[in-house]
């Protein structure tokens, strides 16, 4: 199985209820923290990113979900943190 990182962000909250909506619609994913083990203040930067991952097959799917949401208003792409489509 080969890992496609779909979506990067700061934010926690965020990165759960896209991993959420996207297991909803049938898109197993999972998130790759970056952040340092116990060093809980770190959430800016390379240190405190949060990638959502899932299978090659399921990346485009979504990729598609994620800018469905992102339209319709409910979630935005530019969280406080400066996250970013992949």
């Amino acid at each position: 199985m080969q890992e496609r990182m779909i979506y990067t962000t700061n934010d926690e909250m965020q990165a759960e209820l896209l991993r959420l909506h996207l297991e909803h619609h049938g898109v197993p994913c999972w998130l790759r923290s970056m952040r340092v083990g116990g060093f809980h203040g770190i959430t800016f930067g390379p240190l405190g990113e949060i990638r959502l991952m899932t299978s090659g097959p399921y990346a485009a799917k979504g990729r598609r979900l994620i800018e469905q949401v992102v339209l319709r208003g409910i979630l935005s792409l530019v969280p406080r943190n400066g996250g970013q489509p992949e």
